[in-house]
């Protein structure tokens, strides 16, 4: 079951980062629904997907499990930084 949360939470970190340039990326249509910013729905994933990554962390039996998880806390974490950071910046200049 670790092992499990260990690898979706690695597929989870790759969907964040297509998510992330399918919205950034796909120009002036409004997507914003609910009364909210898409930005702020892919970071919310991204910080879920943080949390599973650290959980993922006691199903390391080899070096790959390892790697994956390491991985997955570096591309969250850079991601979820950088979406704070566009999201908060990006509300000032409203």
């Amino acid at each position: 079951m670790k092992k499990k949360i260990n690898i979706g939470s690695f597929i989870l970190s790759i969907i964040c980062i297509l998510l992330f340039l399918l919205v950034s990326f796909s120009g002036l249509i409004d997507y914003s629904f609910m009364g909210t910013h898409p930005l702020t729905l892919v970071l919310y994933i991204t910080l879920l997907t943080l949390i599973l990554g650290v959980l993922g962390f006691s199903g390391i039996h080899d070096w790959k499990g390892m790697a994956r998880s390491v991985t997955t806390i570096i591309i969250t974490l850079g991601l979820s930084a950088f979406l704070t950071f566009v999201i908060f910046f990006g509300s000032l200049l409203r």
